[in-house]
């Protein structure tokens, strides 16, 4: 089972790998669980032949800062020395950036990117719990087949030690990073998803579990606060349960290809506690 240590991301991306079918990862499965395996199928590169890949114009000071801070790939970030992209030349600049697989930004996004560094080095260095961890490797690319359902999968964590014991995920948030506010977003993007993935292919190739997995978030606004997130042992197992799940429903699309999209039959949903508290009062203050 392989880990490679120099993969490009846009080949991960379009599982340009050497497995005998499309793998799965992370995302596509917690989109799986969150929507449907159709919108699944849909998102993969190997399996949807009118796939496309998307960008954007606006400025994501997220993946600017992830490029910059895992592995210091500061040599991927193209300045661009103009207020705006409304320019004719500003636009063939970025242009030709993004064909050499570059992150063009303008000179004032480089330097609220920039601005991040500091912080995000001193949180993570005068943090007692990250004491010692050595040598950190970034973005190796994991490939496995998973045991049980003979599923390929795919992984790549941010940064993991070199015995592999321990893995850490960089995040940014434009919301609090506060970690009881920043739980919810963690679950609502499936991040205990990549969790369980990246924990089970480091398991599978190496033989052995990590003991700890730990979101290192920042937020994107000055003063660029950082907390510090560690996967508890209730979150670990409902991550390893959603894991089994998604993994499981992937292999059984694959074997009979048949991606279902959402429920054929009717569905009655469920009125929430809130709102029915909330007609109470509506129907008391009524009376």
């Amino acid at each position: 089972m392989p880990e490679y240590a120099d993969m490009k991301m846009t080949r991960y991306v379009h599982d340009e790998l050497d497995t005998p079918g499309p793998t799965l990862n992370s995302g596509l499965a917690h989109r799986i669980l969150a929507r449907s395996p159709r919108h699944a199928w849909w998102g993969h590169h190997r399996l949807n032949p009118e796939w496309k890949e998307s960008s954007s114009d606006a400025f994501d000071i997220g993946t600017a800062a992830h490029d910059l801070i895992i592995d210091d790939r500061s040599d991927r970030i193209v300045v661009i020395n103009a207020d705006s992209w409304r320019t004719k030349e500003a636009k063939e600049q970025r242009e030709a950036a993004r064909a050499e697989g570059k992150l063009p930004l303008l000179e004032e996004q480089a330097n609220a990117v920039l601005a991040m560094l500091a912080p995000l080095r001193e949180a993570m260095a005068s943090s007692p719990d990250l004491a010692g961890l050595g040598k950190l490797d970034p973005e190796r690319t994991l490939v496995w087949q998973d045991p049980l359902s003979g599923a390929w999968l795919r992984a790549r964590p941010d940064w993991i030690t070199t015995d592999r014991s321990i893995i850490l995920s960089y995040k940014t948030t434009s919301a609090s990073a506060e970690p009881d506010a920043y739980t919810r977003t963690l679950l609502n993007f499936g991040y205990d998803m990549q969790a369980a993935f990246e924990m089970n292919g480091v398991e599978v190739i190496h033989g052995t579990a990590p003991t700890h997995y730990i979101w290192v978030v920042q937020e994107v606004q000055p003063p660029y606060a950082v907390s510090l997130i560690g996967l508890s042992p209730e979150l670990k197992a409902y991550a390893q349960a959603q894991f089994d799940a998604a993994v499981s429903r992937w292999a059984q699309c694959m074997a009979n290809n048949v991606w279902p999209g959402y429920s054929e039959r009717v569905c009655y949903p469920s009125v929430p506690p809130w709102v029915m508290a909330q007609a109470e009062e509506l129907l008391n203050a009524v009376d």
